[in-house]
């Protein structure tokens, strides 16, 4: 009998040991797929991966975006407030917040739900970076940020006119009506010239904008951009835009960054150059599809936007 029990407690020993080494085993081989691959060579799954991570790590500096609808326009569109938004609302009745309207390019249009601007073809636009929390720290802190989504475009100025003053006579959102400013990119970007003949916005930021204002109807001061390598919307468009524009008005400011190369956007092969807006709202260079692209003009355009008030208001 003490044999049997001796023999019984010699093989438990030697299960354990076996089940030991076996997990041990398995979570080597985890290990190294995992390494293998976080070592992926594929460049834009890694930029997944890595918007991904952020999600999930996140900045405890920002505030929160949520969905809603603009009944009177008829927008889905994402609403960004700062982490103090409410805070500040409750120290200071008079507190009053700057606004931004971002106004997305054509591969986001759509009549669904607004977090369909969260795409990764979008990535380096307000409302993505907003939303994986890493926007710059001069947008997440200062401003509430409004990103409509339209399935229509953005040709009706009178819209995007009825969006923004809704938004301003919102008294939850406290906005300030002399600090209210636009950009868009791409189709978007021909929405922002559009939206600057409205008469609410203190300056406009148009970016490889995909049309030509009437020069004469343009009364803001404006900040363009466009990279000269866009093989989408050629850079001859702004660069007819801003010079046509300073020849109506000398007086008005207008400011024009041209850059030398811009990376295209992600899961966009053949859109070279298109992207220049992941380097109009970043505070680093761009490193994307295998590249640096030079141009981090976030913090500058945040801080020239804030330098003008609608004088008007």
């Amino acid at each position: 009998m003490l044999k049997r029990r001796t023999c019984y407690c010699k093989i438990n020993r030697l299960g354990a040991i076996l089940f030991t080494s076996c997990v041990f085993l398995a979570c080597v081989a985890t290990g190294i797929a995992s390494a293998m691959i976080n070592e992926s060579s594929d460049p834009e799954k890694r930029a997944g991966e890595d918007m991904k991570q952020s999600m999930l790590e996140g900045s405890t500096g920002h505030g929160v975006q949520v969905e809603r609808l603009e009944k009177s326009s008829g927008l889905n569109y994402l609403l960004y407030t700062p982490k103090v938004f409410e805070l500040e609302n409750k120290k200071n009745k008079d507190r009053r917040w700057p606004l931004l309207v971002f106004l997305h390019g054509a591969g986001e249009m759509g009549s669904g739900s607004a977090m369909g601007l969260v795409a990764d073809g979008a990535t380096g636009c307000p409302q993505v970076e907003l939303h994986y929390k890493r926007a710059i720290l001069e947008l997440h802190e200062n401003f509430v940020v409004a990103s409509p989504r339209t399935d229509k475009g953005w040709g009706d100025a009178s819209r995007i006119k009825t969006f923004t003053q809704n938004l301003i006579d919102d008294k939850g959102l406290r906005i300030d009506p002399r600090r209210v400013y636009l950009t868009g990119v791409s189709m978007g970007g021909a929405g922002v010239w559009r939206g600057a003949t409205t008469g609410l916005f203190a300056a406009v930021a148009p970016v490889c904008a995909a049309g030509v204002p009437k020069p004469s109807d343009i009364k803001v001061p404006v900040w363009a951009f466009h990279g000269a390598n866009d093989q989408v919307v050629p850079v001859d468009y702004t660069d007819r835009s801003v010079a046509t524009i300073k020849k109506a008005d000398p007086s008005l400011e207008i400011k024009y960054t041209r850059y030398d190369e811009s990376p295209g956007p992600l899961g966009y092969p053949g859109y070279d150059g298109h992207a220049s807006w992941m380097q109009v709202y970043a505070n680093e260079d761009v490193h994307v599809h295998g590249k640096t692209f030079k141009g981090h003009d976030g913090p500058d355009l945040i801080k020239w936007m804030l330098s003008h008030t609608n004088k008007k208001k």
